[in-house]
């Protein structure tokens, strides 16, 4: 990639997702970052590039716990390792699960924070 494309910051986290393509099957990736525009994850499952997806993100927030619920598809994924890197686009975020992401990712130590060509 020549350009960064990204138009936010990302921040390390490493977590469980629960993923879907179909709405009905869950699998758990492991996100490894997340910014409001999307995250990078881990999969055990090989994810096709275009592939629509529906996630549940689980995070702690100052009213306890909190999941969001996210559309999205893959942007780009690699076989590596014998694992699946996958980079997801978020595509319905509605400014209630916006907000709660952002507040979320305000509340992460100043360390989390990838820097921009990273």
């Amino acid at each position: 990639m020549d350009k960064e494309r990204r138009s936010a910051t990302r921040f390390t986290i490493k977590q469980f997702v629960d993923l879907s393509s179909n709405g009905e099957d869950f699998i758990h990736v492991t996100a490894n970052d997340l910014s409001l525009g999307g995250l990078s994850c881990v999969s055990s499952t090989p994810l096709d590039p275009m592939m629509p997806v529906f996630m549940l993100l689980g995070f702690s927030g100052e009213d306890g716990e909190k999941t969001v619920e996210l559309e999205g598809y893959v942007a780009h994924s690699r076989m590596e390792g014998g694992k699946c890197i996958a980079g997801i686009a978020f595509t319905d975020r509605p400014p209630e699960t916006r907000n709660a992401i952002e507040a979320y990712l305000e509340a992460l130590p100043p360390e989390a924070r990838l820097e921009e060509n990273s």
